[in-house]
Protein backbone atom coordinates (compact mmCIF):
# COMPACT_ATOMS: atom_id res chain seq x y z
CA UNK A 1 0.00 0.00 0.00
CA UNK A 2 3.07 1.83 1.02
CA UNK A 3 4.33 1.94 -2.50
CA UNK A 4 1.04 2.43 -4.41
CA UNK A 5 0.96 6.09 -2.44
CA UNK A 6 4.74 6.63 -3.09
CA UNK A 7 3.78 6.05 -6.58
CA UNK A 8 0.60 8.02 -7.38
CA UNK A 9 2.29 11.13 -5.50
CA UNK A 10 5.88 10.52 -7.71
CA UNK A 11 4.12 10.33 -10.68
CA UNK A 12 2.08 13.52 -10.57
CA UNK A 13 5.10 15.18 -8.71
CA UNK A 14 7.73 14.14 -10.87
CA UNK A 15 5.79 15.89 -14.04
CA UNK A 16 5.19 19.21 -11.90
CA UNK A 17 8.99 19.81 -11.89
CA UNK A 18 8.45 19.68 -15.82
CA UNK A 19 6.57 22.83 -15.65
CA UNK A 20 9.42 23.22 -13.50
CA UNK A 21 11.04 49.88 -7.54
CA UNK A 22 9.18 50.46 -10.68
CA UNK A 23 11.01 54.15 -12.70
CA UNK A 24 9.12 56.56 -14.38
CA UNK A 25 7.48 56.02 -17.67
CA UNK A 26 9.57 57.45 -20.53
CA UNK A 27 7.02 60.35 -22.31
CA UNK A 28 8.54 58.95 -25.97
CA UNK A 29 9.30 56.07 -27.81
CA UNK A 30 12.26 57.10 -30.06
CA UNK A 31 15.81 56.53 -28.33
CA UNK A 32 17.74 59.95 -28.99
CA UNK A 33 21.48 59.46 -30.06
CA UNK A 34 24.53 61.15 -28.51
CA UNK A 35 26.42 63.82 -30.88
CA UNK A 36 29.80 64.58 -30.15
CA UNK A 37 31.17 67.84 -30.87
CA UNK A 38 34.46 68.03 -32.17
CA UNK A 39 37.45 70.20 -30.62
CA UNK A 40 38.76 72.83 -31.39
CA UNK A 41 42.09 73.30 -33.51
CA UNK A 42 44.80 75.03 -32.48
CA UNK A 43 47.61 76.05 -34.61
CA UNK A 44 51.03 76.96 -32.88
CA UNK A 45 52.81 79.77 -35.16
CA UNK A 46 56.36 79.44 -36.33
CA UNK A 47 59.08 81.29 -34.73
CA UNK A 48 61.95 82.27 -36.96
CA UNK A 49 65.16 83.22 -34.76
CA UNK A 50 67.56 86.03 -36.60
CA UNK A 51 71.79 84.89 -36.41
CA UNK A 52 73.58 87.57 -34.04
CA UNK A 53 76.64 88.78 -36.00
CA UNK A 54 80.18 89.61 -33.38
CA UNK A 55 83.00 91.36 -35.21
CA UNK A 56 86.33 91.30 -33.04
CA UNK A 57 88.54 94.24 -34.21
CA UNK A 58 92.51 93.16 -34.61
CA UNK A 59 95.59 94.13 -36.41
CA UNK A 60 96.54 90.85 -36.85
CA UNK A 61 93.68 88.35 -36.76
CA UNK A 62 91.24 88.13 -39.31
CA UNK A 63 87.51 88.76 -37.97
CA UNK A 64 85.34 85.88 -36.78
CA UNK A 65 81.97 85.52 -38.06
CA UNK A 66 79.48 83.38 -35.58
CA UNK A 67 76.64 82.72 -37.06
CA UNK A 68 73.28 80.87 -35.30
CA UNK A 69 71.57 78.32 -37.20
CA UNK A 70 67.84 79.68 -37.28
CA UNK A 71 65.32 77.21 -35.92
CA UNK A 72 61.67 76.66 -37.17
CA UNK A 73 58.74 74.90 -35.23
CA UNK A 74 56.26 73.38 -37.14
CA UNK A 75 52.56 74.06 -36.04
CA UNK A 76 50.75 71.54 -33.88
CA UNK A 77 47.66 70.31 -35.59
CA UNK A 78 44.64 68.28 -33.85
CA UNK A 79 42.18 66.57 -36.47
CA UNK A 80 38.38 66.88 -35.54
CA UNK A 81 37.26 63.60 -35.20
CA UNK A 82 34.48 62.48 -37.58
CA UNK A 83 30.78 62.81 -35.82
CA UNK A 84 28.57 59.52 -36.65
CA UNK A 85 24.92 60.41 -36.24
CA UNK A 86 23.00 57.08 -35.61
CA UNK A 87 19.12 56.80 -36.88
CA UNK A 88 17.20 56.45 -34.03
CA UNK A 89 15.76 53.73 -33.02
CA UNK A 90 11.36 53.76 -33.03
CA UNK A 91 9.31 51.21 -31.82
CA UNK A 92 6.18 50.49 -33.09
CA UNK A 93 3.39 48.15 -33.14
CA UNK A 94 5.31 45.53 -34.62
CA UNK A 95 3.38 42.17 -34.02
CA UNK A 96 0.21 40.64 -32.15
CA UNK A 97 1.19 41.62 -28.79
CA UNK A 98 3.78 43.44 -29.19
CA UNK A 99 3.34 47.43 -29.02
CA UNK A 100 5.54 50.61 -29.10
CA UNK A 101 4.89 50.01 -25.39
CA UNK A 102 4.27 46.43 -24.19
CA UNK A 103 4.96 42.94 -24.85
CA UNK A 104 1.97 41.06 -23.49
CA UNK A 105 3.19 37.45 -21.97
CA UNK A 106 0.78 34.74 -20.92
CA UNK A 107 2.43 32.62 -17.61
CA UNK A 108 0.59 29.15 -17.20
CA UNK A 109 1.34 27.20 -13.87
CA UNK A 110 -0.56 24.52 -11.71
CA UNK A 111 -3.14 25.33 -9.34
CA UNK A 112 -1.72 23.55 -7.21
CA UNK A 113 -4.46 25.06 -4.00
CA UNK A 114 -7.25 23.90 -6.23
CA UNK A 115 -5.63 20.62 -6.80
CA UNK A 116 -5.32 20.02 -3.20
CA UNK A 117 -8.79 20.84 -2.34
CA UNK A 118 -9.60 18.29 -5.18
CA UNK A 119 -7.03 15.85 -4.24
CA UNK A 120 -6.86 16.36 -0.55
CA UNK A 121 -4.99 12.92 -0.07
CA UNK A 122 -1.62 13.94 -1.96
CA UNK A 123 -1.44 17.59 -0.04
CA UNK A 124 1.29 19.14 -2.29
CA UNK A 125 3.30 21.59 -0.28
CA UNK A 126 4.46 23.90 -4.23
CA UNK A 127 3.16 27.61 -3.58
CA UNK A 128 1.37 28.85 -6.74
CA UNK A 129 3.60 30.53 -9.04
CA UNK A 130 2.25 33.86 -9.92
CA UNK A 131 3.47 36.02 -6.56
CA UNK A 132 6.93 34.96 -7.68
CA UNK A 133 6.54 35.42 -11.14
CA UNK A 134 4.85 38.99 -10.99
CA UNK A 135 8.26 40.20 -8.55
CA UNK A 136 10.37 39.12 -11.44
CA UNK A 137 8.85 40.99 -14.13
CA UNK A 138 8.37 44.43 -12.02
CA UNK A 139 12.49 44.19 -12.10
CA UNK A 140 12.90 43.58 -15.74
CA UNK A 141 10.47 46.50 -15.93
CA UNK A 142 12.78 48.33 -13.29
CA UNK A 143 15.47 48.18 -15.52
CA UNK A 144 13.98 49.48 -18.53
CA UNK A 145 12.19 46.28 -19.88
CA UNK A 146 13.59 44.78 -23.18
CA UNK A 147 14.48 47.34 -25.56
CA UNK A 148 12.20 49.79 -23.99
CA UNK A 149 8.96 47.92 -24.31
CA UNK A 150 8.00 47.05 -20.44
CA UNK A 151 6.31 43.34 -20.01
CA UNK A 152 2.79 42.66 -19.59
CA UNK A 153 2.35 39.29 -17.64
CA UNK A 154 -1.00 37.39 -17.92
CA UNK A 155 -1.69 34.28 -15.58
CA UNK A 156 -3.60 30.98 -16.43
CA UNK A 157 -3.19 28.58 -13.97
CA UNK A 158 -4.27 25.11 -14.77
CA UNK A 159 -4.44 21.37 -13.09
CA UNK A 160 -2.15 19.24 -14.12
CA UNK A 161 -4.70 15.98 -14.54
CA UNK A 162 -6.44 15.88 -17.72
CA UNK A 163 -6.55 18.63 -20.95
CA UNK A 164 -9.66 20.36 -19.67
CA UNK A 165 -8.55 23.80 -17.74
CA UNK A 166 -5.00 23.94 -20.17
CA UNK A 167 -7.05 24.10 -22.92
CA UNK A 168 -9.13 26.67 -21.61
CA UNK A 169 -6.01 28.60 -20.75
CA UNK A 170 -4.57 28.45 -24.01
CA UNK A 171 -7.38 29.71 -26.24
CA UNK A 172 -8.04 32.76 -23.31
CA UNK A 173 -4.47 33.58 -23.98
CA UNK A 174 -4.59 33.36 -27.23
CA UNK A 175 -7.79 34.32 -28.66
CA UNK A 176 -9.06 36.82 -25.46
CA UNK A 177 -5.64 38.52 -24.64
CA UNK A 178 -3.51 37.79 -27.48
CA UNK A 179 -0.70 37.53 -26.58
CA UNK A 180 2.64 37.64 -28.56
CA UNK A 181 3.90 34.40 -26.23
CA UNK A 182 3.75 32.32 -23.21
CA UNK A 183 6.37 30.79 -20.62
CA UNK A 184 6.20 27.72 -18.25
CA UNK A 185 3.62 25.57 -20.84
CA UNK A 186 1.68 22.80 -19.45
CA UNK A 187 2.59 19.88 -17.56
CA UNK A 188 1.20 16.64 -16.16
CA UNK A 189 -1.07 13.59 -17.67
CA UNK A 190 -3.47 14.67 -20.68
CA UNK A 191 -2.77 18.06 -19.72
CA UNK A 192 0.95 18.28 -21.42
CA UNK A 193 -0.19 17.95 -24.62
CA UNK A 194 -1.95 20.80 -25.13
CA UNK A 195 1.23 22.92 -25.33
CA UNK A 196 0.82 22.22 -28.83
CA UNK A 197 -2.32 24.59 -28.78
CA UNK A 198 -0.01 27.69 -28.68
CA UNK A 199 3.30 26.47 -31.02
CA UNK A 200 0.70 24.78 -33.64
CA UNK A 201 -2.71 25.82 -33.63
CA UNK A 202 -2.46 29.64 -32.78
CA UNK A 203 1.27 29.99 -33.86
CA UNK A 204 1.90 31.56 -30.60
CA UNK A 205 5.76 31.57 -29.09
CA UNK A 206 5.82 28.86 -26.28
CA UNK A 207 9.22 29.11 -23.67
CA UNK A 208 9.06 26.63 -21.15
CA UNK A 209 7.84 22.87 -20.97
CA UNK A 210 9.64 19.79 -22.63
CA UNK A 211 8.80 19.46 -26.76
CA UNK A 212 9.59 15.87 -28.47
CA UNK A 213 11.43 16.28 -31.69
CA UNK A 214 7.49 15.09 -33.76
CA UNK A 215 5.90 18.28 -31.43
CA UNK A 216 8.73 20.70 -32.59
CA UNK A 217 8.43 19.23 -36.20
CA UNK A 218 4.46 20.05 -36.18
CA UNK A 219 5.19 23.65 -34.31
CA UNK A 220 4.36 26.39 -36.51
CA UNK A 221 5.95 29.51 -33.55
CA UNK A 222 9.06 29.41 -31.87
CA UNK A 223 9.18 26.20 -28.84
CA UNK A 224 12.53 26.74 -26.68
CA UNK A 225 13.16 25.91 -23.00
CA UNK A 226 15.75 26.42 -20.84
CA UNK A 227 15.69 22.77 -19.83
CA UNK A 228 17.55 19.79 -21.73
CA UNK A 229 15.13 17.37 -23.82
CA UNK A 230 15.24 13.54 -22.41
CA UNK A 231 16.51 12.66 -25.91
CA UNK A 232 19.53 14.68 -25.31
CA UNK A 233 19.62 14.23 -22.02
CA UNK A 234 20.69 10.79 -22.94
CA UNK A 235 23.85 12.11 -24.73
CA UNK A 236 24.29 14.12 -22.36
CA UNK A 237 24.58 11.76 -19.51
CA UNK A 238 26.75 9.08 -21.74
CA UNK A 239 28.89 12.62 -22.05
CA UNK A 240 29.22 12.96 -18.47
CA UNK A 241 29.80 9.61 -17.24
CA UNK A 242 32.99 9.50 -19.61
CA UNK A 243 34.10 13.12 -18.52
CA UNK A 244 33.95 12.31 -15.10
CA UNK A 245 35.68 8.48 -15.97
CA UNK A 246 32.74 6.60 -14.53
CA UNK A 247 32.05 4.24 -17.62
CA UNK A 248 34.74 1.95 -16.65
CA UNK A 249 33.23 0.81 -13.49
CA UNK A 250 30.00 0.02 -14.42
CA UNK A 251 30.45 -3.18 -16.89
CA UNK A 252 27.77 -4.23 -19.11
CA UNK A 253 24.32 -2.45 -19.41
CA UNK A 254 20.81 -3.07 -20.03
CA UNK A 255 18.84 -0.72 -20.83
CA UNK A 256 14.60 -1.01 -19.16
CA UNK A 257 12.38 1.53 -20.41
CA UNK A 258 9.66 2.51 -18.60
CA UNK A 259 7.06 1.73 -21.43
CA UNK A 260 7.53 1.43 -24.88
CA UNK A 261 7.13 4.91 -25.79
CA UNK A 262 10.34 5.47 -24.41
CA UNK A 263 12.31 3.10 -26.94
CA UNK A 264 13.72 5.86 -29.33
CA UNK A 265 14.98 7.19 -26.80
CA UNK A 266 16.29 3.89 -25.53
CA UNK A 267 17.93 3.10 -29.03
CA UNK A 268 19.99 6.17 -29.03
CA UNK A 269 21.61 5.41 -25.58
CA UNK A 270 22.43 2.00 -26.77
CA UNK A 271 23.99 3.47 -29.65
CA UNK A 272 26.06 6.00 -27.63
CA UNK A 273 27.06 3.76 -24.75
CA UNK A 274 28.51 0.91 -27.51
CA UNK A 275 30.27 3.85 -29.31
CA UNK A 276 32.26 4.56 -25.94
CA UNK A 277 33.17 0.52 -26.23
CA UNK A 278 30.43 -0.25 -23.57
CA UNK A 279 28.59 -3.54 -24.18
CA UNK A 280 24.77 -3.13 -23.89
CA UNK A 281 23.37 -6.79 -24.46
CA UNK A 282 19.45 -6.11 -23.30
CA UNK A 283 17.30 -3.19 -24.21
CA UNK A 284 13.93 -4.12 -23.09
CA UNK A 285 10.68 -1.69 -22.17
CA UNK A 286 7.84 -2.55 -19.75
CA UNK A 287 4.43 -2.97 -21.27
CA UNK A 288 2.84 -3.40 -18.17
CA UNK A 289 3.27 0.53 -17.09
CA UNK A 290 0.79 0.62 -13.95
CA UNK A 291 0.38 -2.27 -12.96
CA UNK A 292 2.53 -3.65 -10.28
CA UNK A 293 2.38 -7.43 -10.61
CA UNK A 294 3.21 -7.74 -14.23
CA UNK A 295 5.60 -5.32 -13.67
CA UNK A 296 7.46 -7.17 -11.35
CA UNK A 297 6.79 -10.48 -12.98
CA UNK A 298 8.31 -9.41 -16.07
CA UNK A 299 11.20 -8.09 -14.77
CA UNK A 300 11.96 -11.07 -13.06
CA UNK A 301 12.27 -13.26 -16.35
CA UNK A 302 14.14 -9.82 -17.88
CA UNK A 303 16.43 -10.04 -14.85
CA UNK A 304 17.29 -13.88 -15.37
CA UNK A 305 18.56 -13.38 -18.63
CA UNK A 306 20.49 -9.69 -17.46
CA UNK A 307 22.42 -12.32 -15.01
CA UNK A 308 23.29 -14.73 -17.49
CA UNK A 309 24.82 -12.03 -20.09
CA UNK A 310 26.74 -10.81 -17.06
CA UNK A 311 25.05 -7.51 -16.75
CA UNK A 312 26.48 -5.49 -14.09
CA UNK A 313 24.52 -2.19 -14.74
CA UNK A 314 20.59 -1.05 -15.56
CA UNK A 315 20.47 2.00 -17.14
CA UNK A 316 16.16 2.94 -16.46
CA UNK A 317 14.67 5.30 -19.47
CA UNK A 318 11.53 6.72 -17.71
CA UNK A 319 9.62 6.84 -13.98
CA UNK A 320 9.83 2.94 -13.80
CA UNK A 321 9.26 3.12 -10.05
CA UNK A 322 7.55 -0.59 -9.57
CA UNK A 323 10.99 -2.06 -10.78
CA UNK A 324 13.16 0.29 -8.98
CA UNK A 325 11.89 -0.40 -5.83
CA UNK A 326 12.49 -4.32 -6.49
CA UNK A 327 15.63 -3.64 -7.78
CA UNK A 328 16.54 -1.37 -4.55
CA UNK A 329 15.81 -4.34 -2.27
CA UNK A 330 18.59 -6.58 -4.10
CA UNK A 331 21.06 -5.11 -2.75
CA UNK A 332 24.29 -4.24 -4.68
CA UNK A 333 23.58 -6.84 -7.41
CA UNK A 334 23.05 -4.26 -9.83
CA UNK A 335 24.41 -0.51 -9.97
CA UNK A 336 21.57 1.57 -10.94
CA UNK A 337 21.59 4.66 -13.55
CA UNK A 338 18.83 6.80 -14.21
CA UNK A 339 18.16 9.14 -16.87
CA UNK A 340 16.58 12.32 -15.54
CA UNK A 341 17.38 13.02 -11.65
CA UNK A 342 16.03 16.81 -12.25
CA UNK A 343 12.85 14.33 -12.01
CA UNK A 344 13.97 12.60 -8.76
CA UNK A 345 14.28 15.74 -6.25
CA UNK A 346 11.34 14.98 -3.54
CA UNK A 347 13.57 11.73 -3.11
CA UNK A 348 15.08 13.83 -0.70
CA UNK A 349 11.66 14.60 1.51
CA UNK A 350 10.19 11.12 0.79
CA UNK A 351 12.78 8.64 -0.05
CA UNK A 352 11.11 5.78 -2.37
CA UNK A 353 10.42 2.10 0.05
CA UNK A 354 13.34 -0.16 0.27
CA UNK A 355 16.17 2.57 -0.95
CA UNK A 356 17.90 2.08 2.31
CA UNK A 357 19.07 -1.16 1.11
CA UNK A 358 20.14 -0.44 -2.79
CA UNK A 359 23.47 -0.99 -3.95
CA UNK A 360 24.92 2.22 -6.63
CA UNK A 361 22.60 4.68 -7.32
CA UNK A 362 23.73 7.38 -10.13
CA UNK A 363 22.00 9.93 -11.98
CA UNK A 364 22.37 13.64 -14.07
CA UNK A 365 20.88 16.43 -12.18
CA UNK A 366 21.12 20.32 -11.39
CA UNK A 367 22.06 20.75 -7.68
CA UNK A 368 19.81 23.71 -6.34
CA UNK A 369 22.19 26.40 -4.93
CA UNK A 370 22.54 29.79 -5.03
CA UNK A 371 26.14 30.43 -5.85
CA UNK A 372 25.59 31.97 -9.63
CA UNK A 373 24.85 35.74 -8.61
CA UNK A 374 22.15 35.59 -11.29
CA UNK A 375 20.60 32.87 -9.68
CA UNK A 376 20.60 34.06 -5.85
CA UNK A 377 19.75 37.61 -7.04
CA UNK A 378 15.78 35.71 -8.38
CA UNK A 379 16.08 34.43 -5.15
CA UNK A 380 16.62 37.78 -3.17
CA UNK A 381 14.39 39.67 -5.40
CA UNK A 382 11.34 37.30 -4.20
CA UNK A 383 12.30 36.84 -0.47
CA UNK A 384 12.49 40.89 0.28
CA UNK A 385 9.31 41.21 -1.74
CA UNK A 386 7.23 38.53 -0.02
CA UNK A 387 8.72 37.96 2.98
CA UNK A 388 9.58 34.44 2.86
CA UNK A 389 12.57 32.19 2.40
CA UNK A 390 12.86 30.59 -0.68
CA UNK A 391 15.12 26.97 0.36
CA UNK A 392 15.85 24.35 -2.47
CA UNK A 393 13.72 21.12 -2.14
CA UNK A 394 16.26 19.09 -0.02
CA UNK A 395 16.23 21.38 2.51
CA UNK A 396 12.85 21.19 3.50
CA UNK A 397 10.58 19.56 6.04
CA UNK A 398 7.77 17.87 4.95
CA UNK A 399 5.00 20.41 5.79
CA UNK A 400 7.53 23.34 4.50
CA UNK A 401 6.38 25.60 1.55
CA UNK A 402 7.99 25.15 -1.46
CA UNK A 403 8.73 28.78 -3.35
CA UNK A 404 12.03 27.15 -5.22
CA UNK A 405 10.23 25.54 -8.66
CA UNK A 406 8.12 28.92 -8.41
CA UNK A 407 10.76 30.91 -8.55
CA UNK A 408 13.82 29.24 -10.01
CA UNK A 409 11.46 27.91 -12.80
CA UNK A 410 10.38 31.35 -13.48
CA UNK A 411 13.88 33.19 -13.17
CA UNK A 412 15.09 30.82 -16.06
CA UNK A 413 12.16 31.17 -18.65
CA UNK A 414 12.07 34.75 -18.00
CA UNK A 415 15.86 35.64 -18.50
CA UNK A 416 15.18 33.29 -21.49
CA UNK A 417 12.64 35.25 -23.18
CA UNK A 418 14.39 38.39 -22.41
CA UNK A 419 18.19 37.26 -24.02
CA UNK A 420 16.12 35.90 -27.05
CA UNK A 421 13.38 38.98 -27.41
CA UNK A 422 16.45 41.42 -26.61
CA UNK A 423 18.39 39.69 -29.40
CA UNK A 424 15.47 39.99 -32.02
CA UNK A 425 15.73 44.06 -32.06
CA UNK A 426 12.98 46.52 -32.18
CA UNK A 427 11.09 44.92 -34.80
CA UNK A 428 9.74 41.98 -32.75
CA UNK A 429 7.68 39.36 -34.29
CA UNK A 430 7.48 35.57 -34.30
CA UNK A 431 10.19 35.64 -37.36
CA UNK A 432 12.65 37.67 -36.23
CA UNK A 433 12.16 36.18 -32.25
CA UNK A 434 13.13 32.34 -34.43
CA UNK A 435 15.84 34.07 -36.33
CA UNK A 436 17.46 35.23 -32.95
CA UNK A 437 16.77 32.06 -31.23
CA UNK A 438 18.43 30.40 -34.32
CA UNK A 439 21.44 32.73 -34.01
CA UNK A 440 21.76 33.03 -30.22
CA UNK A 441 24.74 30.48 -29.51
CA UNK A 442 26.51 30.26 -26.51
CA UNK A 443 25.17 32.60 -23.46
CA UNK A 444 24.10 32.34 -20.17
CA UNK A 445 21.00 31.67 -17.81
CA UNK A 446 20.44 31.98 -14.33
CA UNK A 447 21.19 28.43 -12.53
CA UNK A 448 23.20 27.19 -15.51
CA UNK A 449 26.98 27.63 -15.87
CA UNK A 450 26.76 26.24 -19.77
CA UNK A 451 24.02 27.09 -22.14
CA UNK A 452 23.25 27.64 -26.23
CA UNK A 453 20.73 27.62 -29.18
CA UNK A 454 20.62 27.14 -32.65
CA UNK A 455 18.89 26.65 -35.69
CA UNK A 456 18.58 22.64 -34.73
CA UNK A 457 19.13 22.70 -30.78
CA UNK A 458 15.87 24.43 -28.85
CA UNK A 459 16.65 23.28 -25.47
CA UNK A 460 18.93 25.57 -24.08
CA UNK A 461 20.83 24.27 -21.20
CA UNK A 462 24.29 21.97 -21.63
CA UNK A 463 24.88 21.87 -17.84
CA UNK A 464 24.74 18.31 -15.98
CA UNK A 465 26.58 17.39 -12.45
CA UNK A 466 26.87 14.21 -11.78
CA UNK A 467 24.48 13.00 -8.77
CA UNK A 468 25.07 9.38 -6.35
CA UNK A 469 22.38 8.95 -4.09
CA UNK A 470 23.65 8.99 -0.33
CA UNK A 471 21.86 6.51 1.74
CA UNK A 472 23.19 7.60 5.12
CA UNK A 473 21.93 11.24 4.64
CA UNK A 474 18.86 10.38 2.75
CA UNK A 475 19.70 12.90 -0.07
CA UNK A 476 21.48 13.12 -3.38
CA UNK A 477 25.56 14.20 -3.56
CA UNK A 478 27.41 15.93 -6.14
CA UNK A 479 30.17 14.00 -6.84
CA UNK A 480 31.35 16.08 -10.16
CA UNK A 481 31.96 19.78 -10.98
CA UNK A 482 29.79 20.95 -13.32
CA UNK A 483 30.03 19.78 -17.17
CA UNK A 484 29.66 21.18 -20.17
CA UNK A 485 28.06 18.12 -21.80
CA UNK A 486 27.60 19.19 -25.41
CA UNK A 487 31.31 18.31 -25.51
Amino acid sequence: MKSSVFVSCCTLMLLFSACGGEEEETKSNIVATTTTVAPTTTVVPTTTVVPTTTVVPTTTVAPTTTVAPTTTVAPTTTVAPTTTTAEPVILTDSFRGVTADTIKVGFTSIDFELFNEQFPGLNLTYANYPPMVDVLVEDLNARGGILGRKVEIIHRLFLPVGPLTAEVACVELTEDEEVFAVLNGFAGPGAEGVNECFTDTYETILVGAKPTIEQLERARASWITSDMNLSRRGQAFVSLLRQTDSLEGLGRIMIWGADPESEPVMDEVKELLESEGVSVPIVTSNENTGDETATIAFLEVVLEKARSEDVSTIWFVGEAIYAMEYLFGLGNEFNLLLHNGDSLNMWSQEPPPEIENSGLILTNKAFDRREDPSFAHCMDLVEEALQIEVRPPDQLGPEDTNYWPGTAGSCQFLSLFETVATAAGPDLTNETFAQAAANMGDFSLPGYKYVSLGSDKFDARDSLILGRWNKEKEQWEAISEEINTSE
